[in-house]
């Protein structure tokens, strides 16, 4: 989990060092989005790749670094996905099959899981799908 004043580009670094497939994001009151490594990419891009992505092609390849560091300095609030979108929650209970069901009907790889009011980690879809593949 990381607030969402963390430094972006600190935050995206140990995401990709942990291996994660994503982090919950909060604030003082709880949750307040995931965020996959999917969704990273979509942090280091300018919106007008995003609107238009035949304009990535205008760029060198040995540029495409520089996009990085747009994130440096920046909280990773503000640099979340538009629109946002409410991050999955469970509760601690939650069987195996309630998060793989939570993820796979969201589209997310990362649930939170939350007992009111403390948000207390997240379970991502890699140890999901490692827990219900067969030995």
């Amino acid at each position: 989990m990381v607030h969402r004043n963390s430094d972006a580009l600190d935050v995206v670094r140990r995401l990709v060092a942990g291996g994660w497939d994503g982090l919950v994001v909060v604030d003082d009151r709880g949750p307040v989005a995931t965020v996959s490594l999917a969704q990273v990419l979509r942090l280091a891009l300018p919106d007008y790749i995003e609107d238009d992505v035949s304009l990535a092609s205008v760029y060198a390849e040995k540029t495409a670094d520089t996009f990085g560091e747009m994130l440096r300095g920046r909280p990773v609030g503000e640099v979340l996905p538009w629109p946002p979108r409410d991050p999955v929650v469970v509760r601690p209970s939650a069987t195996l099959l309630e998060v793989a069901a939570h993820m796979a009907t969201e589209f997310t790889a990362i649930v939170a899981v939350v007992e009111p009011p403390r948000t207390l980690g997240a379970v991502g879809a890699r140890a999901v799908v490692k827990a219900i593949l067969p030995p």
